[in-house]
């Protein structure tokens, strides 16, 4: 008997539709909404089939939580290069660094990992689908759960770096974190940061709260003990 277990991986040509199908549906759900965006008009603007639009997806919504997993792992991905450039620079402190340094270096972390300003309506509109539908609810927890799993061991690894460890549940203070990036990400599309002008609660204001909150729960530690931490970091989920 044949086992199914097994699935072979997508070929070349699969990943390229998914791809273009996913780049589609940023555009049409940023200009339509989640709601009223349709299916059709996803394949329209991908130039593929209903056929091949499901024969990647289940439905609209199993589309948009792919489109999450990418932008997460994206953010992910760069928060994680910009904490490889950054290390050697962060390293030179020997723990020594100030509340003026740490925003500095807070603001290259925050540019790497936000999205952009459709972004910040596209999630709040996705996070109330899935609120309201119990089928999405699962998919939709897990990812957020897995994104912030990825965020805390990297910025551990960063704190790290910079000679001090937490005294919070890295865990714990990168859900803080999250919700400050938030809060400030939805205050500064509401006011719309005009020329470049933001809100004093935006996000402007973000890499001075984050290292307020990062001195207050985290702690110097020893040269070599920051060696050794950096040599081994965190594993990131994926």
């Amino acid at each position: 008997m044949t086992s199914t277990a097994h699935q072979d991986p997508p070929t070349a040509r699969r990943r390229e539709t998914r791809s273009r199908l996913l780049d589609a549906a940023t555009e049409v759900f940023a200009e339509a909404g989640v709601q009223s965006a349709s299916v059709e008009q996803v394949c329209a603007r991908a130039g593929y089939s209903r056929g091949a639009f499901y024969s990647n997806f289940t439905s609209k919504e199993q589309l948009f939580l792919a489109l999450l997993e990418r932008e997460f792992d994206r953010r992910i991905d760069d928060v994680e290069a910009t904490i490889a450039e950054l290390t050697p620079t962060l390293q030179q402190h020997h723990g020594s660094i100030d509340a003026e340094q740490a925003a500095a270096y807070i603001a290259r972390f925050i540019a790497a990992e936000q999205g952009g300003a459709h972004w910040i309506i596209l999630e709040h509109e996705f996070a109330l689908l899935a609120m309201r539908d119990p089928e999405i609810a699962p998919g939709y927890l897990a990812l957020l759960e897995r994104a912030t799993a990825g965020l805390a061991a990297l910025v551990e690894t960063a704190i790290a770096a910079a000679g001090r460890r937490f005294t919070l549940p890295a865990d714990r203070t990168t859900e803080l974190i999250n919700d400050m990036c938030e809060r400030a990400a939805r205050i500064s599309a509401l006011q719309g940061a005009p020329s470049g002008e933001d809100h004093p609660c935006g996000i402007a204001a973000l890499p001075r709260e984050i290292g307020e909150l990062l001195f207050a729960v985290t702690e110097p530690i020893e040269p070599g003990e920051a060696a050794r931490r950096v040599a081994t970091p965190p594993v990131t989920p994926r």
